[in-house]
């Protein structure tokens, strides 16, 4: 007779756990604001007091208004750039204040 087994791969056993408890979202906020840098450029990075995230909005606070303005114009290429940098549509929506 044949052994029926309920083994699985131990990476897919992390990822279902991952997925599971929302980690692999929380792991690619943290890497986002770990590399903010790259992802904004060195002005913006310079200039961003706080960031974090609601669902699938990102709040960045900045210190300069005439930044805050310009960002205002580029919120979809930053966007663009959050996402691409996550592999998947991390953020829906950017917040500036």
């Amino acid at each position: 007779m044949a052994r029926k087994t309920n083994l699985i791969k131990l990476g897919d056993a992390i990822n279902q756990l991952f997925k599971q408890e929302n980690l692999d979202i929380k792991i690619s906020q943290f890497a986002v604001k770990k590399s903010w840098k790259d992802i904004a450029g060195e002005l913006i990075a310079v200039n961003t007091t706080e960031i974090f995230f609601n669902n699938k909005i990102i709040f960045i606070t900045l210190k300069s208004p005439a930044l805050k303005h310009e960002l205002s114009f580029r919120k979809e290429d930053l966007l663009n750039n959050i996402n691409k940098f996550c592999g998947y549509k991390l953020v829906e929506q950017i917040v500036i204040k």
